[in-house]
């Protein structure tokens, strides 16, 4: 066999480069343990105009704001806000419709910077769209035609369009953990401590009111908030007796953009160990998402310890209870798969529609062990030890 022999510079440089390797290795894993993170590019654009057609005003414009709320929620992708989407399709000298030309469309969107463009209609209770990404090569939109039957078939229709776009996953929804309403557990419901601070709001403290750039511990007072503001309001209940609840007054504009949160402080809890939560609430409109949130200590690029969220329980989405009180009781199983969720913070949170929600009588109880465990494949150790090669 021939050889050929290795200039000097060469070898060095291939002794040097494990060397390299290693140090380079060893950077990024700093960086992902710090919780370095790189500068994100931005998310492509999505243009979802006003929905034309016959179909009440109210519903075509919930079903435009729902497109861009589940495209911001799934991530792969940046809703143009609808108040621009208004002032956009107020330059088209005709309605823009589920007929509007490409070309049409392509016009009205110069300087918006939408990647793509979502424009339709809805007649009775059929709704049609047209989807572009002008970022592929597609001559023609996909077209979606769906019917509306129910209320409840307004998400999975919604859903079917945006899967239509490149990278948009299946939409996946939380499961509904069942209350296990066994012995053991109820017995510990009545006899354990309520974990939230202040969850009767009665003594002003442990929640803080997060709206765009505000936030603010609701004040208390003696009057219903202001639009677009939150305060514990006191007033005598049922029974005649002083009481005080939590109380957010959403505009149109708050409820249909950002919505209003009332985020509680945190709450320690214990490992493998399965909470109940339940709290009153009533509405005369805004629809409700309260989530549990789950954090775990970690170190920042400073080397300082801070929360980072790690666990979510969305309880399931409530709306309007025509100003009766309504409970919501939900079970959650706060783990992760690889750190240990310290500490829980419940994010009341109203959007959609206008109106006024209260909420009361907030409380959270740990009510024995987990009765779900999450697991992850990716990270499973294998079962054997692999054999070394002979």
């Amino acid at each position: 066999m021939k050889t050929t022999k290795t200039p000097r510079h060469e070898k060095q440089a291939e002794l040097a480069f494990p060397f390299v390797s290693s140090c380079l290795r060893g950077l990024f894993l700093l960086l992902f343990l710090t919780g370095f993170a790189f500068p994100a590019e931005p998310k492509p654009k999505v243009a979802v105009f006003p929905i034309a057609g016959d179909a009440p005003e109210k519903t075509r414009e919930r079903v435009g704001f729902s497109m861009r709320a589940k495209l911001d929620r799934e991530g792969t992708y940046e809703p143009i806000d609808g108040a621009r989407m208004i002032d956009i399709t107020s330059a088209a000298a005709a309605p823009v419709n589920f007929t509007t030309p490409l070309k049409t469309v392509q016009e009205l969107l110069k300087g918006s910077d939408a990647d793509v463009a979502v424009w339709g209609e809805m007649n009775g209770s059929t709704l049609k769209m047209n989807v572009f990404d002008f970022q592929q090569i597609d001559p023609l939109p996909h077209e979606v035609a769906k019917r509306i039957d129910e209320p409840t078939d307004v998400r999975f229709v919604i859903e079917e369009v945006l899967q239509s776009l490149a990278g948009v996953k299946k939409f996946e929804h939380p499961n509904e953990e069942a209350v296990s309403s066994d012995a053991k557990s109820q017995q510990l419901w009545e006899s354990n401590p309520n974990l939230v601070k202040d969850g009767d709001f009665s003594k002003q403290e442990g929640w803080t009111t997060l709206y765009q750039a505000e936030m603010y511990p609701p004040p208390l007072a003696d009057a219903l908030p202001d639009v677009d503001r939150v305060n514990v309001y006191r007033f005598k209940g049922d029974d005649g007796q002083p009481n005080n609840a939590l109380v957010m007054n959403l505009s149109r504009g708050c409820a249909e953009n950002n919505g209003m949160a009332c985020l509680s402080d945190p709450i320690p809890i214990e490992q493998a160990t399965r909470y109940r939560l339940s709290f009153r609430y009533k509405s005369d409109g805004p629809k409700l998402h309260v989530f549990v949130k789950g954090y775990t200590q970690a170190p920042d690029i400073n080397g300082k310890m801070v929360a980072r969220e790690i666990y979510r329980r969305q309880v399931p989405p409530t709306g309007n209870t025509h100003g009766q009180w309504q409970t919501v009781v939900d079970d959650l199983n706060p783990q992760h798969v690889v750190g240990k969720v310290t500490s829980l913070r419940i994010d009341l949170y109203a959007y959609l529609h206008p109106g006024m929600v209260v909420f009361d009588d907030v409380v959270l109880k740990a009510v024995g062990e987990q009765t779900r465990h999450a697991s992850d494949d990716a990270i499973k150790k294998p079962l054997t030890a692999p054999k070394s090669r002979q």
